[in-house]
């Protein structure tokens, strides 16, 4: 995994392409490598006993993970094979169920504590969703964060369409104002008669909120969250003092077209790497494409999730073997991996977020320590908004392949286990996170995990599939267009800033470009003769012409990297297929 040179120039390119290397790092996240869990109740009540079974490579198929990953594997294993079958389930490779309430037994990311406006700055309020519940962010006078459902009691119009105004909420249709200092409740209704007292009714559902590691957690449960059911932690302590001395720290968020259980499981897939980004700066390359060593922690699956650890399977240039890189999957959706790899620490946490049907967020954070403080000043200075779109492209290099993944299931409904054919040589979290769905999902809005998936995941709505030849990344939400500029931008403050200097830079480049070729024109047609008179005068106008001109175009291309996702049809178009 490390550079053939040695750990001091894999700090210097992980610093130069943090954005990028850091994307395929988190996707390079470990597999559990054939190690099968049965659980049985004990009891009455939740009390759950794991019973962890030992995983024996199979003669006959040895790069196989069992737990019926496909009807034909199934047929090709036989008892006696030393891959044990799943005791306790009522259907092959169906885990038993685990108690998990998707609102009672988890917090979930909904953004960055830095993308959300001060009242100060901007009015704006921040849509998000949870499982296809929407819920509005904004903040109050003192600048605490406040979160409510996204649903004016009036006429049921949504608040994120409205604004802040002094501290309150105020939804736009009608004016109507809400204190969160009152719990929500109303204060303010200009078509109020006089006399007239505001209805207790017009109140609005606020949620319970927490910024944690300057990520803004929300509880979804009705009131506030039990004691010792806290937001999850990197345990690093992120954005304190002492972390900021120490570790260099990169953050990114995109919206994705499709489920977030598709999300995860595509960030726990290291091998796609070599392959999906070949050749992207920061991702992989064909030829390293091999077998990973993969192993999950016999006793750690619970409704909580799970843990384990990977490493690549070629040796180092000199004999050694490479670090292991420590990965955990928490519910609702977080995947967190830390390596090691002389005095280079690299850590993690990738946070995905179901706001609904065929709709994902990724919160995706990493930092590290350990390298050089020079090609720590190298990496700040490159910009963060070329950063964010570099980071883009490594995300849009998936969306084709994983929004026909998701609708191939769709479309047939059938379960991912007739259709996946998964190695433990690659895929083993990938079985073991669609099987923690299995065992999970009966308290989940809706669900896909291996073996079963609920009648919501089945069912939903296909109106955005494609006739064969059209581009999956442009046409995926109800038909909506989205791009680059919908995903990331529009959410991003600093990518944001960045695409209105652009814009502001192409005007005046334009401008002067204009005013310089008016003046040389009007030097030429002067009596006196400017030419003649003045000429070094005259060059310098003249030439100023193509510069600001060349200046303006250099901006729109700039620009339209803010607008336009990255399109593997056209990459395909310009390589030659042999």
């Amino acid at each position: 995994m490390f550079s053939k040179h040695g750990t001091a120039f894999v700090a210097f390119n992980l610093m130069l392409h943090v954005t990028n290397v850091a994307l395929a790092f988190s996707f390079t996240s470990s597999r559990p490598a054939g190690i099968v869990f049965s659980t049985e109740r004990s009891g009455t009540g939740t009390g759950i006993t794991r019973r962890p079974l030992q995983f024996v490579q199979s003669k006959k198929v040895s790069s196989l993970l069992h737990l019926s990953t496909s009807p034909l594997i199934d047929s090709i294993l036989e008892e006696g094979d030393g891959i044990p079958a799943v005791v306790t389930s009522k259907k092959p490779g169906v885990a038993e169920k685990l108690d998990y309430n998707w609102k009672t037994s988890v917090w979930y990311p909904l953004t960055y504590e830095s993308y959300v406006p001060s009242p100060k700055d901007s009015a704006e309020v921040i849509p998000v969703a949870i499982f296809n519940e929407p819920l509005v962010l904004w903040r109050d006078s003192d600048e605490k964060i406040q979160c409510a459902y996204d649903v004016c009691p009036h006429r049921s119009a949504a608040l994120s369409e409205g604004r802040t105004r002094d501290g309150k909420l105020e939804c736009l249709y009608h004016g109507w104002q809400f204190s969160s200092e009152k719990e929500g409740q109303c204060v303010t209704i200009p078509q109020l008669g006089e006399g007239a007292t505001i209805p207790k009714q017009a109140c609005l559902k606020m949620k319970s909120i927490r910024v944690v590691e300057g990520i803004v957690w929300v509880y979804m449960g009705n009131g506030a969250p039990p004691d010792g059911l806290d937001p999850p932690t990197s345990g690093d302590d992120v954005c304190s003092p002492a972390f900021n001395d120490k570790f260099s720290l990169y953050d990114f968020q995109i919206d994705l077209p499709y489920d977030h259980s598709y999300l995860v499981e595509n960030l726990l897939d290291p091998a796609h790497i070599p392959i999906s980004h070949d050749k992207t700066p920061g991702g992989g390359k064909r030829e390293n494409a091999q077998a990973y060593e993969m192993e999950i922690d016999k006793e750690s699956l619970s409704p909580q999730g799970f843990t384990g650890r990977y490493r690549n399977t070629r040796k180092k240039k000199d004999g050694k073997e490479n670090p292991w890189t420590m990965t955990k999957f928490e519910a609702p959706g977080i995947i967190r991996y830390r390596t090691k790899s002389g005095n280079v620490e690299f850590m993690g946490n990738l946070h995905c977020v179901p706001i609904g049907l065929g709709r994902s967020r990724l919160l995706f954070r990493v930092y590290f320590a350990g390298v050089p403080k020079f090609a720590r000043m190298l990496l700040e200075l490159k910009p963060m908004w070329w950063r964010h779109l570099m980071s883009c492209k490594i995300l849009e290099q998936d969306m084709g392949l994983i929004t026909t993944q998701e609708d191939h299931f769709t479309r047939t409904k059938r379960n991912l286990s007739q259709d996946f054919l998964l190695l433990n040589s690659s895929d083993a979290f990938v079985g073991q996170y669609r099987r923690w769905l299995d065992a999970v999902g009966d308290g989940m809005p809706w669900f896909q995990g291996l073996a079963s998936a609920s009648d919501e995941a089945r069912a939903r709505a296909t109106n955005h599939e494609l006739r064969p030849g059209l581009d999956p990344i442009r046409q995926r939400s109800s038909g909506v267009f989205e791009t680059r500029y919908h995903c990331h931008v529009v959410h991003c403050p600093a990518t944001r800033k960045a695409l209105a200097r652009i814009k502001k830079g192409k005007k005046l480049s334009l401008a002067a470009m204009l005013v310089s070729f008016a003046a040389s024109v009007n030097m030429l047609a002067l009596p006196s003769n400017s030419v003649k008179t003045a000429p070094t005068l005259f060059r310098l106008v003249s030439l100023s012409v193509p510069v600001f001109a060349g200046l303006a175009a250099l901006l729109q291309r700039l620009e339209r990297l803010f607008h336009v996702s990255f399109s593997r049809r056209e990459q395909l178009r310009k390589e030659l297929g042999v």
